[in-house]
C-alpha cells in the first residue's frame, strides 16, 4: 500500500510540472515582444479580420436569426482560441478583433485563459461575443480579468458552452469549434488585452 501511494503522488508530481510547463509555454507564446513590420502588421490585421468575417459567415450560415442579433448589436469581437486541458488545470489563449459598430474602430486584441478543475482534451475554436450594452463595451475595452465558472464539451464541428449567468449580462456569447475534443467542468480565468501594435490609437 506504501509503494502505491508513493507510485500515485510521484504521477500526480509529473501531471502538475507538465500542467505547468504548458502554461509558462502559454504565456510566454501570448507575452512576446519582437517588434513586427510594417508589413508584417497589414497582414497580421488582415488576417484577424478575414478569420472574423469567416467565423461569421459559419455561424449565420448555421443560425440565420444570428444576423438580425448581428445587426442589432453596439459592436462584437471574434477570437481564435486554442486550449490544453489536462486534470486539475489547463491553459489556452488567442488572438483577435474587436469591432465598435458605432465608431467602425477596430481593436486587435489577445486572450489568455486559465483553467482549474476536472478535465481533460486538446480544443480549437472560434467564439463570436456579441456586445448589447455600453457596460459590456466598457469591460471589453477595459482588458480586466474575468472570471467565470461553468461547464463546456466539444466534439467535431458542433460545440456548446455554457457559463455563470452573471458573467453573461449585455453579452452573448457564441462558439464554433475547429476540431478536436474536450470535455471540462472547470473554472477559468480570461483576460482580454489589447494589442497595441495592431491597433491604431
Amino acid at each position: 500500500m506504501v509503494i502505491s501511494d508513493f507510485l500515485y503522488e510521484r504521477k500526480m508530481m509529473v501531471v502538475k510540472m507538465k500542467a505547468m510547463n504548458l502554461i509558462l509555454l502559454v504565456m510566454f507564446l501570448l507575452t512576446g515582444c519582437a517588434s513586427m513590420t510594417t508589413a508584417e502588421i497589414d497582414s497580421k490585421r488582415s488576417e484577424l479580420d478575414l478569420m472574423a468575417k469567416t467565423t461569421i459567415d459559419r455561424l449565420v450560415k448555421q443560425d440565420a436569426e444570428l444576423q438580425k442579433q448581428i445587426d442589432e448589436s453596439l459592436g462584437y469581437a471574434v477570437a481564435n482560441m486554442k486550449v490544453t486541458k489536462v486534470p486539475i488545470v489547463g491553459a489556452g489563449g488567442g488572438e483577435g478583433v474587436y469591432v465598435n459598430k458605432e465608431t467602425g474602430k477596430r481593436t486587435y486584441f489577445t486572450v489568455s485563459r486559465f483553467d482549474i478543475g476536472g478535465g481533460w482534451g486538446v480544443r480549437s475554436y472560434k467564439v463570436l461575443m456579441l456586445l448589447e450594452t455600453p457596460e459590456s463595451l466598457g469591460r471589453l475595452q477595459s482588458s480586466i480579468w474575468k472570471f467565470q465558472a461553468g461547464v463546456e464539451a466539444s466534439a467535431g464541428t458542433a460545440a456548446a458552452e455554457s457559463s455563470s449567468g452573471a458573467m453573461n449580462e449585455g453579452y452573448t456569447v457564441h462558439v464554433l469549434s475547429d476540431g478536436g475534443a474536450s470535455a471540462t467542468a472547470t473554472a477559468r480565468v480570461i483576460r482580454l488585452k489589447v494589442n497595441s501594435e495592431l491597433t491604431d490609437d
